[in-house]
């Protein structure tokens, strides 16, 4: 569900936020580089692929802001410490791209996940490969034990998706996609990998728990389950085309699956973009985009959907979903864009039954768009993203008050998203570093301005 990849740009993963549909993609039949995955065969309850997406639930119409709500964030916690930047992990030779796939905190200290990736090249003489590493590390970004392979794909026809990490019980959860062959190969094959993190911090090796399942996203939920969201391959049409149908799922602490996966299509249609897949509490939720409009959908403490359906904000005519934050009293989303020449970094804040209380621009400036990121934090939310070498932020209030952007640590060549952590003012994250062909990961911590 992360990244579809084309011929020649193995190394440039483009997240399917930017790419329309979740669910119905295309690929390249000549490009052998396409999603990996081990045999297609049902891995959960059955349901047929839902042509005419369901009608949505009755919502609010999202033509003008709310008032706005009495909001007190309460005094500033403390935050000490002056901001920093120390790499982590350098570039494993053979390597020429790679992205940052999740940080969670663990012992005291976090868990960071990277992926490195080779161009394949398109007639196949240029064999590909992808590593996923396990970082573990304390408050400061010192390593707490060695960095440690969870899976390399050297020397395979093997393929694997932008991984996800979430912390699930003692221990942490790392899932991702492996894939052989491209759709329409008569050898095409998909599963999604689990490899459960022990309370040592040691990764186990990772194994199949759903065949003919493909690109997952993921969260924790309290219970330590881990709540999964990805795409079952119903068909391969002409051209490489994969048609297929959104599944949730469960796995628990161990790496086992919890329960069969479920077609939850009549709630997250094939047509949903940009989704999203976040804690709420101690559950969690999905906002994803479909047209001009966003929606909200809840699972409870156990995993399970809602029946009562999307809470959907009309007609808020965002051009994407980069990242959203689930908050007790709201809900928000950034995203950025290029327009007139420019490049934008924006946010809307919805309330709990889908009301628009604000859209607002954070910053605007000559540039590409950077990929926003969204944590939870002191006074709301942070949206994170990088400009000109340097790592910047804002306050996002429910309330829809945005306080001013402000620098955070200078991160040199810092490269494209950032994967954080909220508490507090005080803000953890990873980031790619360093010029391309040669980048590393590195870890930085920095206070959030009081008002």
């Amino acid at each position: 569900m992360k990244a579809l990849q084309c011929c020649g740009t193995k190394g440039n993963t483009v997240n399917t936020r930017r790419l329309g549909s979740l669910f119905v993609a295309t690929f390249l039949a000549a490009c052998d580089q396409g999603p990996s995955v081990g045999p297609p065969q049902d891995a959960g309850v059955d349901a047929p692929v839902v042509t005419d997406d369901s009608p949505a639930a009755d919502a609010p119409d999202a033509g003008t802001d709310a008032p706005p709500l009495p909001y007190d964030a309460g005094a500033p916690p403390s935050c000490e410490g002056d901001g920093f930047v120390r790499p982590i992990g350098a570039a494993t030779e053979g390597y020429s791209d790679g992205e940052v796939a999740g940080l969670v905190p663990y012992r005291g200290g976090f868990l960071a996940l990277w992926r490195e990736s080779a161009l394949r090249g398109v007639d196949g003489a240029v064999p590909g490969r992808d590593q996923i590493t396990l970082f573990t590390v304390d408050p400061n970004g010192a390593a707490q034990r060695e960095a440690a392979v969870v899976r390399s794909t050297a020397g395979t026809r093997i393929d694997l998706s932008t991984p996800t990490l979430t912390r699930a019980g003692e221990g942490a959860m790392v899932l991702f996609r492996e894939s052989v062959g491209a759709p329409g190969d008569a050898d095409f094959t998909t599963r999604i990998m689990a490899a459960p993190i022990d309370a040592s911090g040691a990764p186990s090796a990772p194994s199949p728990v759903l065949p003919g399942y493909s690109d997952p996203i993921a969260t924790g939920l309290s219970s330590g389950v881990t709540l999964g969201l990805a795409s079952r391959v119903v068909e391969v049409l002409d051209g490489g085309v994969v048609v297929a149908a959104p599944g949730a799922f469960r796995v628990r602490p161990s790496g086992e699956l919890a329960a069969a996966a479920i077609d939850v299509t009549a709630f997250i249609p094939a047509s949903a973009e940009n989704v999203v897949l976040r804690p709420d509490g101690d559950a969690a939720a999905v906002i994803y985009k479909r047209g001009s409009d966003v929606y909200v959908v809840r699972f409870d403490q156990g995993g399970l959907v809602d029946s009562r359906g999307p809470r959907v904000t009309r007609n808020l005519l965002i051009p994407s979903i980069d990242d959203g934050a689930l908050l007790a009293d709201g809900v928000i989303v950034a995203w950025s864009e290029e327009l007139n020449g420019q490049a934008v970094v924006a946010t809307a804040v919805l309330g709990v039954d889908g009301t628009l209380r604000a859209r607002r621009v954070i910053e605007q400036f000559v540039g590409e768009p950077p990929p926003v990121t969204v944590v939870p934090s002191y006074g709301g939310a942070t949206a994170l993203w990088l400009r000109d070498g340097l790592m910047r932020g804002a306050t996002i209030q429910p309330d829809g008050v945005v306080r001013a952007a402000f620098d955070g640590p200078r991160v040199s060549e810092g490269a494209g998203r950032i994967a954080a952590v909220g508490s507090g003012r005080r803000v953890s994250a990873i980031v790619q570093t360093g010029p391309r062909g040669r980048r590393g990961v590195a870890f930085t911590r920095f206070c959030i301005p009081t008002p």
